[in-house]
């Protein structure tokens, strides 16, 4: 388990900012006594002189004298983690930006998944805030934020700057929100656990198209037109229409050709019929509903477990060593005859955690992995530096795989009731994430 490191006061009075180290700390970190270096805890920084004290602690403990701490303006008394120790710097605890919807912002008392992010951060030893977007001062790099008390675990406000990684959780998916900026107002070098916030489906489908290795995955997917609809519903028996940045399966229409009609159904529970006399008709309806971000994709006959409809949600995350895991797979079983298998819509959902026994006799964790590392890595290649994705997959009736969608912010409702080892990983996973990310800014900074 990681080591942490907890600050706290020398009870002696003097004018110099000092930091207090034993023998053994002087030798881990290769300091040496009235040595001067720069502490950064979170936000602060701070220059300090080394002075030797050898006390009865935990070696986790490091000493400040009292002129030193008070700088400390943003520190409760967290255990926080090593980031960095170079011969003149030593640097202690990330700071993470949960961005939270303004509902959420409002009532986080009530939010077990904001609380359970927190309590994991105190273990990791990181600096979580909690905070809406849309009310940052870019001009002032000052937001109102949530952390945790270490002591009493509750909530506090507090005026922070904007943090060192943004974990953005809750931004509406469009075009406003697809780039992740470096730098906006006074605050610079701003870093995402996710470089592109928000995968368009149509964007997807171009970039995976484009790569070898992806490229048969996907389904065929075209932008909506009439003429593209004509195309389609002449070569498949039906297709999909889907908005180009809808969730929860909220813009999902199938549409299918009839002898003397069309058909447009939607919904999961419970499924809506429209019926059209002619395409012309439809188009219009489909037009006017969705607007010009709609797209067209491949019908795909779903395999099903006990005549169910079924696809898979795979949480796709990078750990601290920027590796790609697959920390989590849910099964997600529709009613039959159901349009789309979100949770949202009425679908039930399987948990399983990796290696665990699939619930389809034609699924293997080997096929699983090959499409899951495939698409992750492509679309790092078209969309940037990535670390968690939601791969919405699919099984045919000829035991293919598709991918059906990719997601950039995959909700974490499915993992509420997850095993706790399970849970610990899926949440925690993003945290490990940010650690990477600053320690590679600051190797970076020199």
């Amino acid at each position: 388990m990681e080591k942490l490191y907890t600050l706290k006061v020398l009870p002696e009075k003097t004018s110099e900012k000092h930091i207090y180290l034993s023998d053994y700390q002087l030798c881990k970190f290769g300091f040496t006594l009235e040595q001067n270096l720069i502490l950064q805890v979170g936000y602060n920084q701070l220059a300090v002189e080394v002075a030797q004290y050898n006390i009865n602690s935990d070696l986790s403990t490091l000493y400040l004298s009292d002129t030193a701490f008070i700088d400390l303006t943003y520190y409760q008394g967290e255990a926080l983690s090593l980031i960095l120790v170079s011969n003149n710097k030593l640097v202690l605890g990330a700071t993470l930006g949960l961005t939270i919807s303004k509902n959420a912002f409002i009532k986080i008392d009530k939010s077990a998944i904001i609380k359970k992010r927190a309590l994991l951060a105190l273990e990791k030893g990181i600096f979580l805030y909690s905070f809406n977007l849309k009310t940052v001062d870019w001009e002032k790099n000052l937001v109102i934020a949530y952390c945790l008390n270490p002591i009493n675990k509750e909530w506090v406000k507090k005026t922070i700057p904007v943090p060192q990684i943004i974990y953005d959780r809750a931004s509406f998916p469009g075009p406003k929100t697809i780039i992740g900026y470096k730098q906006r107002g006074k605050v610079k070098n701003i870093l995402w656990v996710n470089s592109t916030r928000t995968f368009g489906k149509w964007e997807t489908f171009q970039a995976l198209k484009s790569i070898e290795t992806t490229k048969n995955y996907v389904p065929e997917t075209t932008l909506l037109t009439l003429s593209n609809l004509t195309k389609l519903l002449k070569k498949y028996e039906y297709c999909f229409i889907k908005g180009n940045y809808g969730r929860n399966g909220s813009q999902v229409f199938r549409a299918e050709k009839r002898k003397n009609y069309y058909l447009l159904k939607s919904g999961g529970d419970v499924v809506k019929t429209h019926k059209f006399l002619s395409l012309d008709q439809l188009y219009t309806y489909i037009r006017k509903g969705l607007g010009k971000e709609t797209i067209l994709q491949q019908g795909i006959y779903l395999a099903n477990i006990g005549n169910c409809p079924f696809d898979m949600r795979i949480l796709v995350q990078k750990n601290i060593l920027n590796e790609w895991i697959i920390s989590a797979l849910n099964f997600r079983i529709a009613k039959p005859g159901a349009i789309v298998t979100n949770f949202a819509a009425g679908a039930r959902d399987a948990f399983l955690a990796p290696g665990e026994n699939l619930l389809h006799p034609n699924l293997s964790w080997e096929k699983i992995k090959d499409i899951t590392f495939k698409v992750v890595n492509a679309m790092e290649v078209s969309f940037g530096i990535l670390g968690e994705i939601g791969l919405d997959v699919a099984l045919d009736n000829n035991n293919k795989l598709w991918l059906l969608e990719a997601n950039s912010r995959p909700s974490g409702v499915a993992y509420r009731e997850a095993p706790a080892e399970a849970c610990k990983q899926i949440f925690g996973l993003p945290l490990d994430y940010s650690k990477y990310l600053t320690k590679r800014m600051l190797h970076e900074k020199g």
